[in-house]
């Protein structure tokens, strides 16, 4: 009974909340007057009229109302902004960040020393908006020297799956300044041909040799290698393979396309020269001599190394090139009956790089691949001999091989920092064991790898 008093009572003031409504809507401004708001109220439930609205979103019918224009007492109608709120399901999408708070600090970064500048290496900070000067030519060889440093830890490339041999083998190449600059100057030639990926492979290596991006030189060493597989499918598995044999692969891919980009380049009005022409390949004369009769014949034949035997108890790099142009017997049945001739070799040509391979792996009798530990004594300097006249090199890398046995080992590289060149009498080296690179010196890496030195290179000198 009382339920229904009270509820009959509530409904009998009704027309007077209307009009008290009525009366606040017409005497408040326009911008505070909550008349959508008090009208709701009106038609709301009994509970909400009782107890009052909860704290919670406004009704759809609510958020149509609030749109509506209100009207200012200059006549003149003002848009209620509507800010977009997030949905629920979306606080766990992250957001794009268009530039960096101010306290961040974005890690360094290795470069390029080319690309370096004055305010980098003095420690100043660079400013915003501002576009830093190139280094004039003078300078920037001085500034090279001395950021290197800082960055050979961006030098080496990663070596994910036994490709050390791939590895050292680029390092020996990159450390042959003449060589990359002759495919680099060359690049508009090579580039209009897709096919000779070989040189443009390797010129991505080269551009981003100083890069600290570990995963864009895994992505390029991927395709290098790739691309050397497609010419000689046994580098194509991730197993251990003989670095100069990967050598001698890369260089006959990269000779192949000379004589398509010679054509290509007299159409374009330029000329083309074979990178591995130009500075590895050298003639050598092979004559054979009956030893009864005195009658001879004589080839000549195009070689980008050699391979040397290496002597039990070991020699030095001259005496092992001795050996190899020394005259050797062999059996051979001349017209005039007899059975043993004489055959020599001899440099027609001198390369102005001369790659050396030193026969460490050896077959045993019973038809074992064995590593020869023998030491090889390495030279600084080598002199030369060839019908042309005589030409004095300097070392200026080496491939060595570390392990015990053929099955299990490691190659590793050691190069003259291209920078200083065999002017300078400072002996910078670097030892490129993968992604780790440190300094060293010639004299060190002389007397450090006697024992596993593999393949030598040795860049002919100036001629005064």
């Amino acid at each position: 009974m009382f339920k229904l008093t009270f509820y009959f009572s509530l409904c009998s003031i009704q027309p007077a909340v209307i009009e008290l409504v009525a009366d606040k809507i017409r005497s408040v401004p326009a911008p505070d007057a909550p008349s959508a708001i008090q009208d709701k109220d009106i038609t709301a439930p009994l509970r909400y009229r009782l107890f009052g609205r909860p704290l919670t979103k406004t009704r759809k019918e609510d958020s149509k109302n609030e749109k509506e224009n209100a009207t200012t007492s200059d006549g003149k109608k003002k848009k209620k902004k509507k800010t977009k709120k997030g949905r629920w399901w979306r606080c766990s999408k992250k957001t794009c960040r268009v530039t960096p708070a101010p306290e961040e600090e974005s890690p360094e970064k290795c470069r390029s020393p080319a690309l370096e500048r004055p305010a980098e290496e003095e420690g100043e900070p660079q400013k915003d908006g501002v576009v830093p000067q190139a280094l004039p030519k003078e300078e920037e060889g001085g500034t090279r020297k001395k950021l290197r440093k800082d960055h050979l830890k961006c030098l080496g490339f990663p070596n994910p799956a036994q490709i050390c041999y791939l590895n050292s083998s680029l390092q020996s190449l990159l450390t042959l300044e003449d060589f990359v600059k002759d495919i680099e100057h060359q690049e508009q030639v090579w580039s209009l041909v897709p096919e000779a990926a070989i040189l443009r492979s390797f010129f991505n290596i080269r551009e981003h040799h100083f890069s600290s991006d570990a995963q864009q030189k895994l992505r390029l060493l991927a395709t290098f290698k790739k691309v050397v597989a497609l010419w000689a499918p046994e580098f194509e598995d991730l197993q251990q393979k003989d670095a100069h044999e990967f050598l001698t692969s890369v260089l006959e891919q990269m000779r192949y396309w000379g004589p398509q980009l010679q054509v290509l380049a007299v159409g374009m009005g330029r000329t083309y020269r074979c990178p591995v022409e130009e500075h590895l390949v050298f003639k050598m004369q092979n004559t054979r001599t009956c030893k009864s009769c005195g009658a001879g014949s004589s080839r000549e034949e195009d070689f980008t190394c050699l391979s040397l035997d290496l002597p039990p108890g070991g020699a030095t790099v001259e005496k092992l090139l001795e050996n190899y142009l020394m005259e050797e017997e062999l059996e051979y049945r001349c017209n005039c009956g007899a059975t043993t001739s004489g055959q020599r070799s001899s440099f027609t040509t001198l390369p102005r790089v001369l790659m050396l391979h030193l026969k460490r792996f050896k077959y045993t009798p019973t038809f074992e691949l064995q590593k020869v530990h023998d030491p090889v004594v390495l030279q600084r300097e080598l002199v030369v001999s060839s019908s042309e006249g005589a030409a004095c090199y300097t070392l200026v890398s080496t491939i060595s091989h570390i392990g015990g046995t053929t099955r299990s080992g490691h190659y590793i590289c050691d190069g003259v920092d291209p920078d200083v060149g065999q002017v300078e009498v400072t002996d910078r080296w670097f030892t490129y064991n993968d992604a780790v690179v440190t300094t060293t010196s010639g004299a060190s890496v002389c007397d450090r790898r006697q024992r596993s030195c593999y393949i030598l290179f040795y860049q002919r000198q100036p001629e005064d």
